[in-house]
């Protein structure tokens, strides 16, 4: 029996889901079940019950998982305690993304992160879409986060948030008493957008939408800080045009207007190179979609 066979089963036996324990553990499905079905024929006994439509713990798949937990809890001890005594330099993980999403859930799973083991390390750097998407690629940091699509054939990605784009206003503006507003209504309104270096291909993909609409954008500010664009568009200095997801839930003074006339529809994921079979890798993603 291998440790790797325990954490295998630990994911399988909280996920209760053979395809979602997979992306846990950075296995293909067929390899997981496989590695299962090997740890059941050691074991002696049916450890998951695949009978019905999900996966379920047996009586003694039960029992199992409660040792399985403790026995990776003090290897898990052991390998920090040897690492103190001997020096050795502490694990960090490296993650990529710009603030400006604003995704409560990266925030929530990197301090679950470091609360988890605070011997581990975490190293965020500030970097648009693009740029982290190729610093996973070339190896640079474990996890990128990023609008989708995922383009680089080398890296896996999993779906962090959707959303669509819309204009934030004041409670107190003439159109606060709409649902919605087409992109042709925005000539010549003050707007706010995201700065250029935030995301260029994004940016340049509104220019293009608003040349498309055949409008002339009247952007009155452009920012890197949400506070900032909110704060601004409180004062009645303009509109700010935004994702959805940056402004959930929507700020007490404000209405978000839903955007109508094109395809209205935006993703972002957290990507990570497919030959990263790191442990810290998969721990920081385990705790990632119980964030979701």
């Amino acid at each position: 029996m291998e440790l790797r066979q325990l954490r295998y089963y630990q994911a399988v036996a909280e996920e209760l889901h053979f395809q979602r324990a997979a992306r846990r553990v950075n296995l293909s499905q067929p390899a997981l079940s496989h590695q299962i079905k090997r740890l059941e024929e050691e074991v002696g006994v049916i450890l998951i019950d695949r009978s019905r439509n999900h996966a379920a713990l047996t009586p003694a798949g039960e029992a199992f998982l409660a040792r399985a937990r403790e026995i990776l809890a003090v290897c898990d001890t052991a390998l920090r305690e040897a690492r103190d005594i001997g020096g050795a330099e502490p694990e960090v993980l490296r993650i990529g993304y710009v603030e400006f999403i604003n995704l409560g859930a990266v925030a929530r799973s990197v301090a679950a992160f470091r609360a988890a083991d605070p011997a581990r390390k975490v190293e965020q750097r500030d970097l648009h879409t693009a740029e982290a998407y190729a610093a996973v690629k070339e190896r640079e940091i474990d996890v990128g986060f990023g609008v989708l699509p995922v383009t680089h054939p080398t890296l896996k990605f999993r779906k962090v948030a959707e959303g669509w784009w819309g204009l934030i206003l004041p409670e107190e503006h003439a159109w606060a008493v709409r649902e919605s507003l087409s992109i042709s209504e925005l000539d010549d309104a003050p707007l706010i957008l995201f700065d250029r270096t935030l995301n260029p291909p994004l940016y340049d993909s509104w220019m293009t939408r608003f040349a498309e609409a055949n409008i002339t954008p009247n952007i009155v500010f452009t920012t890197k800080q949400v506070q900032t664009a909110l704060t601004m568009a409180q004062d009645g200095g303009g509109l700010f045009l935004v994702a959805s997801y940056v402004v959930d839930p929507v700020p007490v003074g404000f209405r978000l207007l839903r955007l109508t006339g094109f395809d209205n529809q935006i993703a972002v994921g957290a990507a990570w190179h497919e030959d990263n079979k790191t442990q810290l890798l998969a721990d920081y993603l385990a705790l990632l979609r119980a964030q979701l």
